[in-house]
């Protein structure tokens, strides 16, 4: 599903990926919804800001952390057991901090009927450039210089509506594992409701990114408006991966 809205803050040095496998209980996740994803978002936010301290005290280092950890149906956390390590003790230390800082997360859905909902999740450190789906860098997060101004959500600034959000295929490496993940891409809705400049601004790994981009580029909107005029704004849309 596809959520257009404002953008957010992220990280501009090197693509950090994560996502989840569902270990237990209904794999597909059919009757945990949109559970995990709020799990994924949770963990990301107190794994993202981690990132650029980590920058300064050890440099740039590539490796994957991979962590399975158990929620309650209280939504506590428990058993967290690295399971692969990033090849260095720091990397996998935020990792773990980040589920373990993330404290209580929301109740397990009640459709679920498992004890517990067990998640492998993966932190892929500085991973490698994807040439056809770009990270956002730069003091525009992306954005380039273009015959017309971008406005921000404020000032009578109405949001653009997604007309044409065609959803994306699943490749087939991410299949095969049964990883799930969610990707975040920036861009310019212009004038004409063509969405241009597109960049990730948090990535998911296993090629969930080349496919939400091809997805995306084909998106078109009902432009953003000011005074009734059609206005440049730069937003971020959320683009889920499930495989149910």
């Amino acid at each position: 599903m596809a959520k257009p809205s404002a953008n957010q803050s992220v990280d501009e040095h090197g693509i950090y990926v994560s996502g989840f496998e569902v270990l237990n209980g209904d794999r597909n996740g059919k009757d945990l919804g949109g559970y995990p994803d709020q799990v994924l978002a949770t963990v990301r936010g107190k794994w993202y800001p981690q990132i650029p301290e980590l920058q300064k005290s050890i440099g740039r280092k590539r490796g994957m952390t991979v962590i399975d950890f158990e929620i309650s149906r209280d939504g506590s956390a428990g058993k967290i057991r690295t399971v692969e390590s990033a090849g260095d003790a720091s990397l996998d230390a935020a990792a773990s901090l980040a589920i373990l800082s993330s404290t209580l997360f929301a109740r397990l859905p009640e459709a679920y009927h498992e004890k517990t909902l067990n998640l492998r999740v993966y932190f892929g450190y500085d991973q490698p450039p994807i040439p056809s789906a770009p990270f956002c860098n730069g003091p525009n997060w992306g954005a380039r210089p273009a015959a017309y101004v971008l406005h921000q959500f404020k000032e009578g600034v109405t949001p653009p509506k997604a007309t044409y959000d065609p959803e994306p295929e699943y490749s087939e490496q991410a299949r095969r594992d049964k990883y799930v993940s969610v990707v975040w891409i920036s861009g310019t809705v212009d004038p004409q409701g063509a969405f241009t400049d597109l960049c990730l601004s948090q990535a998911a790994g296993e090629g969930l990114d080349e496919k939400a981009m091809e997805a995306v580029k084909t998106w078109k909107f009902e432009p953003a408006t000011l005074r009734g005029e059609p206005v440049a704004v730069r937003i971020n849309v959320e683009v889920d991966f499930h495989l149910y």
